[in-house]
C-alpha cells in the first residue's frame, strides 16, 4: 500500500511539473535588468511574433468565407508543387555563311516549386525554383535513322523575390514583387558517324556544349481574384540579366587501328539578355489549406543565347569534318519556353 501511493503521488508531482514547464514556455518574455541598464523589451521578443508557428495542421478543414463573399488571403508560410510541359524552340542549322535555320521546338517535362512566407503586415519572401530538361533526335530525329544527333536541352531558373500584397478597391488583391533571378539555358549534342581521315576509314564521335549562366533583377506583379473556391492570378514580370556564354565543340575520331585524334573548339561571350515572363493560373480550394491549380505560362528570352549548331557533323562548320576553316562558334539566339502546368498549393 506504501508502495502504490508512492507512485501515486509521484505522478501527481510531475503532473504538476509539467503544466508549470508548459506555461513558462508560452508565456511572451519580459524586459530584463542588465548590470548597467534595462534591456528593452523589442530585444527580449521571440524570433518569430506569436501566431507564426502555432498552425493546427488540419489541411483539409472545411473551407470558410471570413467576409462572407470570398476567402480572405493568407498569412504565414505557403507552398506549391506543379508539373510543367514546356515547348522549348530548338537549336538551329548554322551554315558556314551563318545563315541559321530554324527547326521547330519540342515538348519537355519539368517541376517547379514554389516557398514563402507572408507576414500579418502583408509583406514577405518568396522563393521558386523551375527545371526542365529533354532530348529530341536531328538530322532524322528518330533513333531508327542510320547516325542521328542527339540533342539534350535544358531550362532553368531559380528567383528569390522580396513580396507586397495590397487589396484593391475594385476586389482582389494585387501582389508586386522585386529580386533577383538566375537562369541556365543549354544544348548537349552527341553523333557518332564514320568518316575519312588522311585516306582511312574512323568511327568519329562529334559533341557540342553550349551553356547560358545569367544572373540579374528582376520585377512584377501578381493580381490575385478569388470567387468562392475559385482563384484567378495573373502574374508578369520583367528581368535584365547578365548572360555568360560559353560554347565547346569536340570530334573524337578512333581508327581500326586503334590510333585516336581530338580536336576541340572554345568560344566565350557576354551580354545583357532582357527576360519577359508571364502565368495566368487557375486553382480550385478543396479544403481550407489545399487546392488544386493548372495554367499556362511562358518565358521569352532576347537574343543573345548561345545555341549548339545541329547540322550533321560532315556539314558542321565548329567539326573537324565539316569542310570549313573557320568555325563559327557562339551563335546568338533567342529563346521561347512556353507551356502548361499542373499541381496542387498550401496556403497560398
Amino acid at each position: 500500500m506504501g508502495l502504490k501511493n508512492t507512485f501515486i503521488i509521484g505522478a501527481v508531482f510531475v503532473s504538476l511539473v509539467t503544466i508549470n514547464l508548459v506555461d513558462a514556455q508560452v508565456e511572451t518574455p519580459s524586459p530584463r535588468f542588465g548590470p548597467k541598464s534595462l534591456e528593452s523589451a523589442d530585444a527580449t521578443r521571440p524570433f518569430a511574433t506569436p501566431g507564426v508557428f502555432d498552425y493546427d495542421t488540419r489541411a483539409f478543414a472545411p473551407l470558410e468565407f471570413t467576409n462572407g463573399k470570398e476567402k480572405s488571403p493568407n498569412t504565414g508560410f505557403f507552398f506549391t508543387i506543379d508539373r510543367t510541359y514546356t515547348s522549348v524552340s530548338r537549336a538551329g542549322h548554322v551554315g558556314v555563311a551563318n545563315n541559321s535555320i530554324k527547326t521547330g521546338s519540342d515538348y519537355i517535362w519539368g517541376t517547379h516549386y514554389d516557398i514563402g512566407y507572408f507576414s500579418d503586415d502583408n509583406e514577405g519572401w518568396g522563393m521558386s525554383y523551375q527545371g526542365s530538361n529533354g532530348i529530341y533526335f536531328s538530322n532524322g530525329q528518330d533513333v531508327s535513322v542510320s547516325q542521328p544527333m542527339l540533342v539534350d536541352m535544358s531550362f532553368n531558373t531559380v528567383e528569390v523575390n522580396r513580396l507586397f500584397r495590397q487589396t484593391l478597391s475594385a476586389g482582389g488583391y494585387l501582389e508586386p514583387y522585386i529580386g533577383v533571378r538566375y537562369q541556365n539555358i543549354s544544348d548537349k549534342t552527341l553523333e557518332d558517324t564514320t568518316q575519312t581521315l588522311s585516306g582511312a576509314i574512323v568511327f568519329n564521335r562529334f559533341k557540342q556544349n553550349a551553356t547560358n549562366d545569367s544572373f540579374g533583377l528582376q520585377a512584377g506583379g501578381r493580381y490575385n481574384q478569388r470567387r468562392g473556391r475559385w482563384k484567378t492570378v495573373f502574374d508578369g514580370c520583367l528581368a535584365t540579366l547578365y548572360n555568360q556564354q560559353r560554347y565547346f565543340a569536340t570530334d573524337i575520331a578512333n581508327s581500326s587501328a586503334g590510333v585516336q585524334s581530338v580536336t576541340e573548339t572554345y568560344a566565350s561571350d557576354q551580354s545583357f539578355v532582357p527576360v519577359l515572363d508571364g502565368q495566368i493560373e487557375l486553382t480550385y480550394g478543396i479544403s481550407r489549406d489545399i487546392s488544386l491549380r493548372a495554367g499556362v505560362q511562358a518565358t521569352y528570352t532576347w537574343n543573345g543565347i548561345a545555341r549548339a549548331n545541329t547540322l550533321t557533323t560532315s556539314l558542321n562548320p565548329n567539326s573537324a569534318f565539316g569542310g570549313s576553316s573557320t568555325p563559327t562558334g557562339l551563335i546568338d539566339d533567342s529563346h521561347l519556353a512556353a507551356g502548361f502546368l499542373f499541381g496542387v498549393e498550401w496556403r497560398r
